[in-house]
This record gives structure tokens, C-alpha cells and sequence, in this order.
């Protein structure tokens, strides 16, 4: 989808609606089970910034990558969960997975 000068993937709106959604839910209180709202809105922001750098990347490792990463936020720290990520995401550039 074009909007502008700016190509969006498929990919990207989800991103951008699941922040949007994320930040209503963090101004008005809604409740998400078993998850932290700033903890998920800080993971989604990271995954639009490492996709909108790298757009080449292959879509169904990124997924993964995402999955587990969201996921491990239930049972370990924040700093942790974001250190994962980028080693992972690191590792997976160097032996050219994505």
C-alpha cells in the first residue's frame, strides 16, 4: 500500500495497528491478560524500526523471531527479552537466515 512516497507491507500496518491499539489500551486502562502493555508496546515499536531498516528480510523467520520474542516476555525481564532479540536477530544476519 502506498501512502505517499511510502511503501507499507502487509507486514508494517499490522505493526503499526497493533502499536496503535497498544498505546489506546495504555491511555485508557483497557486490561490485557497476562501481559505488560508498556513491555509489548516496547517489543512492537522494535520490530517496526528493525523491519522498516532491513525491509528484505524473509518474512517467516522475522514471524518466528517475533513470536518467541512476545512470548518470552511472559517469564523473563524486559532487558533480557531485548537482548534476545538482537543477538537472535544478529545470529540470523550473520548465517544469512534473513
Amino acid at each position: 500500500m502506498y501512502f505517499g512516497p511510502f511503501f507499507f507491507d502487509t507486514k508494517e500496518i499490522f505493526l503499526i495497528i497493533a502499536s496503535l491499539l497498544l498505546g489506546f489500551a495504555l491511555l485508557f486502562g483497557w486490561e490485557i491478560w497476562w501481559f505488560d502493555k508498556q513491555v509489548l508496546l516496547t517489543m512492537v515499536i522494535l520490530m517496526l524500526f528493525t523491519k522498516g531498516l532491513l525491509p528484505a528480510i524473509h518474512n517467516e523467520a522475522f514471524f518466528i523471531l517475533a513470536i518467541i520474542t512476545i512470548f518470552l516476555t511472559l517469564y523473563i525481564p524486559i532487558f533480557q527479552v531485548v537482548l534476545f532479540f538482537f543477538l537472535t536477530f544478529l545470529l540470523f544476519r550473520l548465517l544469512r537466515v534473513i
